[in-house]
């Protein structure tokens, strides 16, 4: 089998000159049988390594410095979590949306609750003229303000105990960002 010990044995034994030593030399394949273990043993190491370099193959500790590297101690290994289901979480984490409204309302879902975002420093929300909705009391949802940039106001629906809701809107905040979350039943 390639890469096995005798395999790299043959190799070594390939690598000398003919003619020097006899067919039937048992030092020499005791010698040639050592080194081809080491090498065996290194071409083993590299094809380990080599699965270790992608996250798509990559398994054991190795997993849990990928999620170390990239998210510090914000992922970790749940007890008893596979390799296969931390991956599926890394892989998540690395590809979700962050600092929009979308993101704050994705991570609330992810939590397993309901979110509506408002921004008083976005038309949308709070009414203006020539602006779906239009300006009138009531209509858009509150009162508008500039003087809360990067600033929302998040009411999250729960039936259960929030204590996920806090770290995973805080995730999907811009860098700067505030979310006043309120939690309804």
């Amino acid at each position: 089998m390639r890469g096995d010990v005798a395999d790299m044995a043959r190799r070594v034994r390939l690598m000398l000159p003919r003619g020097w030593f006899s067919d039937e030399a048992s030092l020499l394949g005791a010698v040639t049988s050592g080194l081809g273990a080491a090498w065996a043993g290194l071409y083993s190491l590299l094809g380990m390594v080599r699965l270790q370099a992608r996250l798509a193959t990559v398994s054991g500790q190795f997993l849990d410095l990928a999620c170390g590297d990239f998210f510090g101690g914000r992922l970790a290994r749940r007890g008893g979590e596979a390799d296969e289901a931390l991956r599926g979480r890394l892989l998540r984490a690395m590809r979700r949306e962050r600092a929009t409204r979308g993101a704050l309302i994705a991570a609330a879902m992810e939590a397993g609750y309901s979110a509506r975002v408002f921004e008083a420093a976005r038309p949308a929300d709070t009414g203006a003229y020539a602006v779906a909705g239009g300006l009138a009391w009531g209509v858009a949802g509150g009162w508008g303000s500039l003087a809360m940039p990067l600033e929302c106001l998040v009411t999250v629906t729960a039936v259960a105990p929030v204590a996920e809701i806090g770290p995973a809107l805080a995730e999907a905040l811009p860098a700067g960002g505030v979310a006043w979350v309120r939690v309804v039943s």
